[in-house]
Parts: structure tokens; C-alpha cells; sequence
């Protein structure tokens, strides 16, 4: 509806009341009832619903740190957990009321598992993976999140089938590769591990958690000229990363780099003060060439 415009007080009313009287005209009178019965017709037919119907909610995981995408990191230092990064698989069709009704079922039992594994319930969380698994068996971060729970519950074999699988419907998933590389490494698998950090790299070049990794696969196979250079990749993408700090002050200190090696033990110091070894290394309690520690338990 236009607003109405502003009328001055001096305005006449005479021409619209001649206008009024104007329009009681027999012609004028029966092509009203023509427009309004054409009116009425429109008003009253039946609407065609253009409303397109709302698709599925997405099966993703939720994009929660702690829950979804924790990233074991195989190091000589503790586990750091990073964000998701993986970007979003595009949306699969429907197929159906009752192919829609599986895929909310599913994303339902797939928030409920990543909230009982953030909160450390890890049965319960393996638990309600495995129904979103029963729903939505090609679903990659399913099987991926049934990975990270097993892992923590001490079942590697089953993590790394969880891996594969998800690898299988989705081959460059970064995170994937990186965590199965790390039970690879775990599991005295170097050369497979290597391979699966390589992917990761490749699949996510900045990701600094499988740089590292790489690097530390590397050492262990006595690739240590390469594994310096991933170290310093990950420090390049993430400079707060103190975990690879660490492990490149290492291969500083090995290589008989002595002032290096004490700068990165430095930083690793301001960024983790908690942190002894570096403190340790930093007063001479480590010797020159010393082997790193050994790897953390899974989390």
C-alpha cells in the first residue's frame, strides 16, 4: 500500500466529490462487478505450493575441537589437538522421505556420540556411533569419529579398520590419514605411516599437524635431513605449534646446531613453561645426540 501523501489545510474537497459522482455511471457501475467477481475468483482458487522441500540436515561432524577432530599427534611431545579443517563434503541427494528420516536419525546419533566424547564418556560415545554408523554406513565422519573413540579406548585394529573405511569413501581426508598414521607409527608400521603422512600433507598442504608428524616418522626411519625440513614447515604454519619447536630443537641439537637448538628450546620454554624437557635440555641435563623420548600414549 503507497503512504498516503500530506494534504495542506487548504485543500477543497469539491473536485473529489465531483469525481465520486462522476463514476455512478451505469457503464462504470457494471464494469466494477466484472472486476470484482474477477477478484473474488483469484482470491478463492487453489495455490499451487512452490515451497521447495527442505533437504537433509548435514551429517558432518560438529565442528567441536575437542569432540570431533582431535588429532593424535605422534611426537616426542604431547598430544596437541587442532581444529577441523576438512572441508565440507558436498551434500548427497535425498532419495526419499524415508532416506531423509535415516539421515536426521543418523546426524542425531552422531551429535549425541560427540557430545559423550568430548565429556571422556567413551563406551557411551562408541555406542552412539555405532547407530549413526547403522543409518549412514557412507558416511566418512562417522567411521572417522568411531576411529577416534576406539583409539582412545585402547582398540587400535578396530580404529584403523574405522580409517580405512573412511578413507575408502572419502580418499583425501586429510585428519584420516594423519590419525591412522599415527597408529602406524604406533604400531612399528614406519613406512606405512610415512605414507599416510604424505597424503595428509598433500590433501591439506598447511596442515602443520601432519608436517610434523611426518618429520617424526621420518627421524624414526633415519631420514633426519627431510624430517628437519617438515619440522620447520610446521613451525613456518603454526608458530605457537611448541610440540614441533620441540622436535626441531632436537634435530638442531643432533646435528651439532647447538645455538639453534637453544633458541627453539627458548620458545618452547615461553610457550610452555610446564614443559621440563626443554628446560632440561636448555641447562645441559640433555646431552648432545641424546634419542628424543618416547612416544605419549594415545589419548
Amino acid at each position: 500500500m503507497k503512504p498516503e501523501h500530506n494534504r495542506g489545510s487548504g485543500s477543497s474537497p469539491a473536485p473529489r466529490e465531483k469525481a465520486a459522482k462522476a463514476m455512478l455511471h451505469p457503464k462504470h457501475v457494471a464494469l466494477g462487478v466484472v472486476a470484482v467477481v474477477v477478484l473474488l475468483i483469484l482470491f478463492f482458487a487453489p495455490r499451487v505450493n512452490q515451497t521447495k522441500p527442505p533437504g537433509p540436515p548435514p551429517t558432518g561432524t560438529v565442528p567441536s575441537p575437542a569432540s570431533t577432530n582431535t588429532n593424535t599427534v605422534a611426537t616426542n611431545a604431547p598430544v596437541r589437538v587442532s581444529p577441523p579443517t576438512r572441508p565440507p563434503a558436498a551434500p548427497a541427494p535425498t532419495g526419499g522421505a524415508e532416506n531423509l528420516e535415516a539421515k536426521e536419525q543418523g546426524a542425531a546419533w552422531l551429535q549425541k556420540g560427540n557430545r559423550a566424547l568430548e565429556e571422556g564418556r567413551l563406551e557411551e560415545a562408541l555406542e552412539h556411533y555405532r547407530q549413526a554408523s547403522a543409518l549412514l554406513p557412507k558416511d566418512e565422519d562417522v567411521h572417522y569419529n568411531l576411529g577416534i573413540a576406539l583409539t582412545r579406548l585402547g582398540r587400535p585394529d578396530e580404529a584403523r579398520r574405522e580409517y580405512e573405511t573412511a578413507l575408502t569413501l572419502f580418499p583425501d581426508y586429510a585428519e584420516a590419514h594423519n590419525n591412522l598414521g599415527n597408529l602406524l607409527l604406533r604400531a612399528g608400521q614406519t613406512d606405512e605411516a610415512i605414507g599416510h603422512f604424505q597424503a595428509a600433507v598433500r590433501a591439506m598442504p598447511d596442515y602443520a599437524s601432519a608436517h610434523n608428524n611426518l618429520g617424526n616418522a621420518l627421524r624414526m626411519a633415519g631420514q633426519h635431513e627431510i624430517a628437519l625440513h617438515c619440522f620447520e614447515k610446521a613451525v613456518e604454519l603454526d608458530p605457537q605449534y611448541w610440540q614441533a619447536r620441540f622436535n626441531l630443537a632436537n634435530e638442531y641439537q643432533r646435528l651439532g646446531r647447538a645455538e639453534e637448538a637453544a633458541t627453539q628450546y627458548r620458545e618452547v620454554a615461553r610457550l610452555n613453561p610446564r614443559f621440563t624437557p626443554a628446560l632440561d635440555a636448555l641447562s645441559g641435563q640433555v646431552p648432545p645426540n641424546a634419542p628424543p623420548p618416547a612416544l605419549p600414549p594415545a589419548p
